[in-house]
């Protein structure tokens, strides 16, 4: 059976834990190959309570370690993509699935826009020999911050037409007074009572725009050609909107349900881009900042950033309601069929 290796660094050294207590040496497989068509190479590691570290690591490759005790197949690798330009680069393997088993690893990355990286972030990327990049932006985005091409086959422009998410991906700068007028503007609508009263109806606009990502034309249609991408497994495969929070987040909302991981799970990898966007939304708050105090424009600024449970829930309630399950929400609204969902499960389940 397969089981997780939870990978991850401390004080920037690399641990593995196989979240047993065992103590002893084992091989263990290092190999920038998800599929495993070619023999990674093997390292001794002692592992104490089911940790082992610090381990050797390759800084430049993504790697997968897999280790076995008795019939049991323990595989792992680092969460978040480990470059310093994207916050949000996150594998979707070794989430567990109700039928026992697990997602794999190495195939499907969810992200912010790889659309501002360094020569080490690129070569990275490049390293990951990227099949297919799926871009959940508007051509507004796109045309103004461009992908930067990391080397894959297939580049897609999807675009789930997200008004709320694009203002909520607008980026600050410092070099322009684009933030500063948007902030003004803001400020002038909070003078009066009502304004205020808006304001705060306005902090409600990403729950209704996650409920449209379920619902609307445009929104079933994007996804429609993203899972049929997937289907024809162009992978490994790097999906992302601006930030990789709304519509990159139902994206894998959708992946993740269809191949059977619990919705629990499925609002833990929601989450995660809490914390690993937590440093770019200090930044982008912190320009905001410089030209108001007022609380109730913050607020609002601050709500198109943050992760929220409701905003999730929104997605799954109008899901719920209108189609009843993921399976069904699929096959009527996103082209799919009972043969194609577990071709996914096929696909990206270990």
């Amino acid at each position: 059976m397969m089981k997780m290796m939870e990978v991850y660094k401390k004080n920037e050294a690399l641990y593995l834990d196989l979240k047993i207590n065992f103590t002893g040496e084992l091989k263990v497989s290092i190999n920038n190959d998800p599929n495993e068509k070619k023999e990674g190479k093997e390292i001794l590691c002692q592992f104490k309570e089911g940790v082992s570290g610090p381990v050797p690591e390759e800084k430049m490759k993504r790697i997968l370690y897999k280790t076995h005790i008795g019939e049991d197949a323990y595989v792992g690798a680092e969460r978040r993509v480990p470059i310093a330009g994207l916050y949000n680069c996150r594998d979707l393997g070794g989430y567990p699935t109700t039928d026992g088993r697990m997602t794999r690893w190495g195939l499907l990355y969810r992200s912010d826009a790889p659309d501002h990286l360094g020569s080490s972030d690129w070569a990275y990327l490049k390293n990951m020999k990227l099949s297919s990049v799926i871009d959940l932006r508007s051509p507004a985005e796109i045309e103004l911050n461009p992908d930067i091409a990391v080397g894959e086959k297939y580049h897609y422009n999807f675009d789930p037409h997200a008004r709320v998410a694009r203002k909520a991906s607008e980026t600050p700068s410092n070099k322009s007074n684009k933030d500063k007028q948007k902030v003004e503007k803001l400020v002038e609508l909070s003078g009066t009572k009502e304004g205020q009263e808006r304001l705060i109806r306005m902090q409600q606009q990403m729950v209704v725009q996650m409920r449209e990502l379920v619902l609307s034309q445009k929104a079933k249609d994007a996804y429609t050609d993203f899972l049929n991408v997937l289907l024809r497994a162009e992978v490994p495969d790097l999906f992302h909107c601006q930030g990789g929070k709304d519509r990159t987040g139902w994206a894998a909302a959708i992946i993740l349900g269809l191949v059977g991981v619990d919705k629990e799970t499925i609002y833990a990898d929601y989450f995660l881009t809490e914390h690993y966007n937590r440093p770019r939304n200090e930044k982008r708050m912190a320009v905001y900042q410089q030209y108001t105090d007022n609380s109730f424009v913050l607020d609002y600024l601050a709500s198109l950033q943050l992760t929220r449970a409701e905003y999730l829930d929104s997605a799954f309630q109008a899901m719920e309601e209108v189609y009843g399950t993921m399976e069904n929400y699929a096959v009527e609204a996103l082209g799919m069929t009972e043969e194609s969902i577990d071709k996914l499960k096929e696909l990206y389940v270990y």
